[in-house]
């Protein structure tokens, strides 16, 4: 379903990376039913598109062609991340064997789409992963493949969050998210931009080694991290009242 965005909630900025022109304008079109307000930059070069990054901060996902002139494969992926760390890729490419969407997952790509997927795949892949999933083409599963664990995932003895790798701010989403809040609402809550509610999200699930949010409330559980979380929260709820009363 296409949803336009709400008052007060930034449209979606996304740069196509693609040397193609009608590949190009077919993820602009899909784009628009995922957002009809989306904001589109595209690049037909590496190094175009690594301009783009660098000079747009606000770019919420980056829709990654593996086939770029002066690139083999899976470089593009190693090169985007030597340039741009924090960029939000999901990879759309013609070639989508097991060997190269395991590399792409383990390099931190958010979802890797096969070119010949419909526009309605793309589509539910690109929501998908908005949502805070990792996206992962049915077809290399379907190919006697299995993908691994994605992303470096913290040690599954880490006893806290903080010593699991996460930052104060992730930690302050994590809160929210176990709470069952949207990206929208903790964009609310802690006064961030949607783009950088949505990072930090992507970075808590491979930081526990998920793709979904259902996934992350079970490994914090399963860690027996919530006790700790959720009372940091209700005791930061309840100082202010304590200060009422000492005055």
């Amino acid at each position: 379903m296409t949803q336009h965005a709400s008052p007060g909630v930034e449209a979606l900025k996304v740069l196509v990376i693609d040397d193609h022109h009608l590949v190009r304008l077919g993820l602009h079109s899909a784009l628009r039913q995922v957002d009809p307000d989306c904001k589109l930059l595209e690049a037909e070069t590496l190094a175009a598109g690594i301009s783009a990054i660098e000079e747009n901060s606000d770019i919420d996902l980056v829709l990654l062609d593996l086939g770029l002139p002066g690139c083999r494969g899976i470089d593009a992926v190693e090169l985007l991340y030597a340039s741009c760390p924090s960029a939000r890729v999901v990879v759309v490419s013609a070639t989508y064997d097991l060997r190269t969407v395991q590399l792409a997952l383990k390099r931190g790509v958010l979802g890797f789409v096969p070119k010949l997927s419909g526009a309605e795949v793309l589509v539910s892949a690109l929501q998908f992963v908005l949502a805070g999933g990792i996206y992962v083409p049915p077809e290399t599963l379907f190919n006697g493949g299995e993908v691994p664990a994605l992303g470096a995932s913290s040690p599954p003895g880490a006893n806290s969050p903080q010593a699991a790798g996460l930052t104060a701010r992730q930690i302050d989403v994590l809160k929210l998210l176990l709470d069952g809040r949207s990206n929208k609402q903790i964009c609310r809550d802690l006064n961030l931009a949607l783009g950088t509610v949505k990072s930090h999200v992507a970075a808590i699930l491979q930081t526990l080694g998920c793709s979904t949010r259902a996934q992350a409330v079970a490994a914090v559980e399963k860690r027996g991290w919530r006790h700790a979380l959720m009372g940091d929260a209700a005791d930061a709820g309840r100082e202010p009242a304590k200060a009422a009363q000492q005055h």
